[in-house]
């Protein structure tokens, strides 16, 4: 019953995270935990996984969009030579290290680097939400997080038209009708265009909703602030925050890229810390059911066969990026404490590696 897996999934969350911020735990910590607890691999409390990863999928969406609005495009622009120094060489280095360490077990070059780019992504939103914790999302090694982060989610769009290219030079030929099994996140819907065109299409897209998004949205705000009616105005930042992340999602981009924009443009507006203050309820509700979620993809008995394994990958991965962020961080003129600190934050694997893995798969 979708009802009662709800209520179990919060009381169990509930209960673990006050547990843990007892122990001065951070929360997404516990609710990872949480989601082992009731999953198919833990307790198997919840009977109906696919509901909580739909409303986890919302979760995520919400919380991008309040990210959205906390950005403005000034600040999103001062952020491009962060990107350019520190982004690009984490993602690039990550990627050919991982496919030079994979290269002779999983037999092809293509494979290798298709499992270098599963690597090279961390994940977006439990970053945010620890910096948000802390109060550190405009702090140094936020600023140097952040803008790593971004880039990537705007790389998971190349990386997924690069998915058929690297089949080919593999030798797979992929199946369609073999739909993917296990995502945690919707998978952007394949495409038959030529890459470049897919592409093109795709920047396209978000040009599109920049525009709208600038001259229609708060003309329309307007009209709806006018009514004097806060239901309707709720309804209508919601409405924004799902059309445009669906519009991006048409196009092959990701979800939360396409939310993100739409707090981005809204940011801009007038109306932006309004619907920030209505959102802001909805956000750490749903994207805890994502952290869940996550949880629930672990499967525990897997990873006490093969402890030492997990141990060793983990630990080489977490190093790898870790150095691979805070290096570029120092040369481009941050102090060592900072650019550990950045290091420290993307040294994880993200959820847009599930998608990315998912298409691959």
């Amino acid at each position: 019953m979708f009802l009662a897996d709800l209520v179990i999934v919060f009381a169990v969350a509930t209960a673990v995270v006050f547990a843990f911020g007892r122990a001065r735990v951070p929360s997404v910590v516990g609710l990872l935990v949480a989601g082992v607890l009731v999953g198919p691999y833990g307790l198997s409390l919840v009977s109906d996984v696919a509901v909580v990863e739909v409303l986890a999928e919302i979760g995520v969406v919400v919380l991008l969009f309040t990210v959205g609005l906390e950005f403005s495009m000034p600040r999103l622009v001062t952020m491009l030579p962060l990107m350019a120094k520190v982004g690009l060489p984490q993602i690039a280095v990550t990627t050919l290290v991982t496919a030079a360490a994979s290269w002779w077990y999983l037999g092809t070059l293509a494979q290798a680097i298709f499992a270098g780019l599963l690597v090279a992504m961390s994940s977006t939103a439990i970053v945010l939400k620890l910096l948000a914790e802390r109060s550190e999302t405009t702090a140094p090694h936020g600023r140097i997080a952040v803008a790593v982060l971004l880039l990537q989610d705007l790389l998971v769009v190349a990386a997924m038209l690069a998915v058929p290219l690297l089949a080919r030079g593999a030798g797979v030929t992929p199946d369609p009708t073999v739909p993917p099994h296990g995502d945690p996140l919707p998978v952007p819907p394949a495409t038959d265009l030529h890459p470049g065109t897919a592409l093109a299409a795709s920047l396209a897209a978000v040009a599109a909703v920049l525009l709208v998004g600038r001259f229609l949205v708060p003309r329309m705000l307007h009209e709806v602030v006018r009514m004097r009616n806060r239901e309707l105005f709720l309804m209508t930042i919601v409405l924004v925050c799902l059309g445009t992340a669906a519009v991006t999602a048409h196009f092959g981009l990701s979800l939360a890229l396409g939310a993100f924009l739409a707090g981005l443009v809204l940011s801009e507006s007038e109306y932006g810390h309004q619907a920030f203050t209505e959102v802001l309820p909805f956000r750490d509700t749903l994207a805890s059911l994502f952290f869940v979620s996550v949880g629930m993809l672990l499967d525990v008995r897997f990873l006490v066969a093969h402890a030492a394994l997990v141990a060793v990958s983990v630990a080489a991965i977490m190093l790898m990026k870790l150095v691979t962020t805070a290096l570029p961080a120092w040369l481009a003129g941050f102090p060592p404490r900072t650019s550990l600190l950045a290091g420290a934050a993307i040294a994880q694997i993200g959820e847009f590696s599930f998608v990315l893995g998912s298409r691959g798969a």
